[in-house]
């Protein structure tokens, strides 16, 4: 009687393990393997290409008696300005646009006011120099705007082959309140605006 349980329970046991292993052949006859490659990849290089519009750019006043130069952008430097002030109050502007043509955002690091050559300044720092009795302003959009290039705006890459500006305004307005008898001229004034990687 022993022999025969022991029998049952050893065929039970192979029926068993038919079981498990006609199983394992089912589940393997069903798995599928899914394979993804890339044909090429291409890193666009990175570009940096900060830098004024060039061209040239007429002088702006809102005073028929001043006389206001134009000024000639190249991509690094603005020049020639010539401004020819009387009175407290005459102002000339120049609109300029600081181009960010690059794939790199890129933001100011430092902008040093450079001082006329003839003339002591009593402020000179950041986007505004008082030097005798004319005010050299950079700002941003208009000549009347009170937001100033500072360090840390940002200039963002380019979007698409679109490259992003913003206009800077330069003004040289005579704002002292005293007169000479005699033409009276400020030489080598100026900003250094650097842009670093934002």
């Amino acid at each position: 009687m022993k022999r025969r349980n022991y029998n049952i329970l050893f065929i039970t046991i192979g029926i068993l393990i038919a079981f498990v292993v006609g199983l394992t052949v089912a589940y393997a006859a069903l798995s599928t393997t899914l394979n993804i490659q890339f044909g090429n990849l291409t890193q666009s290089a990175l570009t940096w290409d900060v830098g004024f519009n060039t061209g040239s750019i007429a002088g702006v006043t809102t005073n028929a008696n001043v006389t206001c130069g134009s000024a000639t952008a190249t991509k690094t430097t603005i020049s020639g300005i010539k401004v020819k002030l009387t009175k407290s109050g005459d102002k000339c502007s120049y609109t300029f646009q600081v181009r960010n043509n690059g794939t790199l955002g890129a933001s100011i690091t430092s902008i040093t006011p450079r001082k006329p050559s003839s003339t002591t300044c009593s402020t000179a720092s950041g986007s505004t120099m008082i030097c005798g009795n004319i005010t050299y302003k950079l700002r941003y959009d208009s000549a009347t705007s009170s937001i100033q290039p500072a360090v840390g705006n940002v200039l963002a890459a380019k979007s698409g082959s679109t490259a992003t500006t913003r206009n800077v305004v330069l003004t040289a307005e005579y704002s002292g309140t005293t007169s000479s008898t005699s033409d009276f001229s400020q030489s080598g004034f100026g900003f250094t605006i650097v842009y670093g990687q934002h």
